[in-house]
Formats: structure tokens, C-alpha cells, sequence
């Protein structure tokens, strides 16, 4: 279940930026399990989805430039082979939906 680890990562991300207990990009990326090249594509994706993230050297954390709180909505639900098409344009595949607009985001 990737995309519910990519969810909690997000929802990881937002309560040590909230709190202003980051740290450095290093620590950052040591607190979330990805190198620091994947932590800066992440926040850089995060921005463009128009998160307000900012970087205080002399906190050396990561901050919100807005007061903004993060909201996700999950739900799992079983999909006959019927319904599974028909969502998919006839196509058979193997990712729902859901997982797909989850690897646009993380």
C-alpha cells in the first residue's frame, strides 16, 4: 500500500513543519526516510500545489508562511471488475484511480 505511506509521509511532513521541529534539510530528510534530493523535490512539489513553505536559517527549520492546516480525505472501496472498467474507460488496469493522483503528489 504505497499511497497510504505516501499519505502518512504528508501528514508527517505537515505536523514537524507546523510544530517548527524540521531541523536542517539533512534532519529533515533523516526524520522522514529520503535523501535530501527527495526531500527537496517533495517541498518543491508541496509549493506548487501552493503549501506556503518557507526555511528559517536561524530556527533551521522549515515553517509555514500562512497559518494553513492540512486536510486528507482516504477511502477504500471494493470495485467489481464491471465498475473497475467502466472508471477506467474500458481500459483494463491495475491501479485505481486513487493511486494514480497519489503519485503526482509525493
Amino acid at each position: 500500500m504505497n499511497s497510504i505511506r505516501q499519505i502518512e509521509r504528508l501528514r508527517k511532513i505537515h505536523e514537524l513543519i507546523k510544530m517548527g521541529k524540521t531541523g536542517c534539510p539533512s534532519q529533515f530528510a533523516r526524520k522522514l526516510g529520503v535523501s535530501e534530493s527527495q526531500l527537496y523535490n517533495i517541498l518543491e512539489r508541496l509549493k506548487t500545489f501552493g503549501f506556503p513553505i518557507g526555511y528559517s536559517r536561524k530556527l533551521q527549520s522549515y515553517f509555514y508562511e500562512d497559518d494553513c492546516d492540512l486536510e486528507v480525505h482516504f477511502s477504500v472501496k471494493l470495485l467489481t471488475s464491471g465498475e473497475n472498467i467502466k472508471i477506467l474507460g474500458g481500459q483494463k488496469k491495475y491501479f485505481t484511480p486513487m493511486q494514480l493522483e497519489c503519485r503526482h503528489l509525493i
